[in-house]
């Protein structure tokens, strides 16, 4: 099969109509203000919260954090790793140097382990 070029005349042409699109819709944004958006005004914003897992340890052990705020476990570590309460999350196995975050809807206590070395323990608080 023989390869085909497009003629330079059709393809600079293109390019200049994208180009027009582009600007006209940047125009209209402006003019226009922007999108709009509506927001809860009683909404608080959640923020992320990380656990190192080191030396077969979570660091902090113990979280307080707000309900809606993100865990985001951070394995340091050379093994396998995990953060699981049984009934009401589990990040699955965390490779090394990899992460993995779960949002906490709801208040209360939450105590997990790893269950690849149970001895390791924390705690999660949700305000």
């Amino acid at each position: 099969m023989r390869a085909t070029q497009d003629h330079p005349a059709k393809s600079a042409r293109a390019v200049g109509l994208g180009a027009l699109g582009a600007a006209c819709a940047i125009l209209l944004l402006v003019l226009v203000g922007g999108p709009v958006a509506s927001a809860d005004p009683g909404a608080t914003a959640s923020k992320s919260v990380r656990v190192k897992i080191r030396s077969f340890k979570f660091k902090p052990p113990t979280l307080r954090i707000s309900r809606g705020d993100r865990v985001v476990w951070v394995n340091r570590d050379r093994a396998l790793h995990t953060a699981t309460r049984r009934g009401s999350f589990d990040t699955g196995v965390i490779p090394a140097g990899k992460a993995v975050s779960v949002r906490f809807k709801r208040r209360g206590t939450y105590r997990y382990i790893c269950t690849l070395h149970p001895v390791m323990r924390g705690k999660v608080i949700v305000r």
